[in-house]
């Protein structure tokens, strides 16, 4: 395992994986976190496979049931659902030591891809989306804002569908036309909610919403008046609030010509409101615009993960008590930014909250690291 100093920060960082076709911990929101203090990644190329990792050692192993979709880690007892890929059968498996094991199929003969299933392995959701994906819709990765406007107004339809596995019954839970349901993620305590993001611009629309499985009590969390932007939203780990980053740009004269939150003039601030949708902490204005938060599974602990031209990790201290957030500075990410589409870093917690988990290019290929937590 090797180890080095960060020049920026003067901390010891951690790589944690040296595969020579790369490494990576999954999306920001993906659950991670084995029962034994192990976090999960994926091994990329040829030897591709799940692998889970001692952050104090470095030690790693395999679980080779690929081609395979992930659809959820339950983080209490490792329990982790996953789809095989190009069917539809869902499996479940126990790490570290279970055998994988057959729990349902999704119906149709024609593949579909779950999103994501419910914490009590009972309900799967899955996206069904239609884009016009022609290059008339280019993504807006350049900093030209006629091309942003033009993609957030391309042609769109979809929808979330959920099945029972125990019943086999099937329903719509939202269509929407014009816009996509994205970031579909249902609770971690409650097997029958669902929040989602509609995917227009994260100001001129209500970004995040809840769900019932059945359909049932769409309800808007954190009602935004146009002008407000509301972007990256994620669970808290008791699944009773939602966080988010919020900016108030309601009379920011550049917002049309800077569109990005992340080239915002406007301070970024970290919010959450509970499941009644109403905004119940909203902190003063951080050190600088993260393109992710993230929190510890105690509650106690925020990660950041920098932006452009400043590609830094961070973490803080966290009370609702206190709507001050100092973001301290761990480890320099060498992944290089990309506008709109960052820089892939994934950061989040140990088990115990003491580590910081990321991505991060090392010799050019992406590897999984870590760095102690200090705040």
């Amino acid at each position: 395992m090797r180890e080095w100093i960060d020049a920026q920060t003067g901390r010891t960082v951690r790589q944690l994986t040296e595969n020579p076709e790369g490494s990576s911990v999954g999306y920001f929101r993906v659950p991670r976190r084995l029962p034994d203090g192990r976090i999960l990644a994926r091994r990329h190329g040829e030897q591709r496979a799940l692998i889970a990792i001692d952050i104090n050692t470095g030690a790693t192993q395999a679980f080779d049931f690929l081609p395979w979709l992930p659809m959820g880690l339950r983080e209490t007892d490792g329990r982790l659902w996953y789809q095989i890929l190009g069917e539809n059968k869902i499996c479940a498996v126990d790490l570290p030591d279970g055998t994988p094991q057959l729990i349902g199929e999704l119906p149709g003969s024609e593949p579909h891809n779950g999103t994501c299933i419910t914490c009590d392995g009972s309900t799967v959701v899955c996206s069904f989306f239609e884009v016009d994906q022609s290059q008339e819709y280019p993504l807006p990765t350049t900093l030209d804002p006629a091309i942003f406007w033009q993609w957030t107004a391309r042609p769109r339809h979809g929808r979330l569908q959920a099945y029972d596995l125990t019943t086999g019954a099937s329903n719509t839970v939202v269509e929407l036309d014009g816009l996509l349901p994205i970031h579909a993620d249902v609770s971690p305590t409650d097997p029958t909610l669902i929040k989602f993001a509609h995917d227009d611009y994260d100001a001129f629309c209500q970004r995040i919403w809840t769900v019932r499985t059945d359909g049932s009590n769409l309800t808007k969390i954190r009602p935004q008046q146009r002008g407000e932007l509301v972007t990256h939203e994620f669970w808290w780990p008791d699944g009773q609030y939602i966080g988010y980053k919020y900016q108030d740009r309601r009379h920011d004269a550049t917002i049309h010509d800077l569109p990005w939150a992340e080239y915002s003039p406007i301070p970024t601030q970290f919010g959450l409101a509970n499941l009644d949708g109403e905004e119940c902490y909203l902190s003063h204005p951080i050190n600088h615009y993260h393109t992710h938060l993230n929190v510890s599974p105690d509650g106690k602990r925020l990660s950041g993960e920098g932006t452009d031209g400043d590609n830094v990790v961070h973490a803080a201290a966290f009370s609702m008590d206190s709507t001050r957030i100092d973001f301290v500075p761990h480890a320099t990410v060498h992944t290089p930014y990309v506008p709109f589409k960052a820089n892939q870093v994934n950061a989040s917690f140990s088990g115990d909250g003491e580590w910081i988990i990321f991505n991060d290019t090392i010799d050019e290929v992406k590897q999984v690291c870590a760095v102690k937590v200090e705040v």
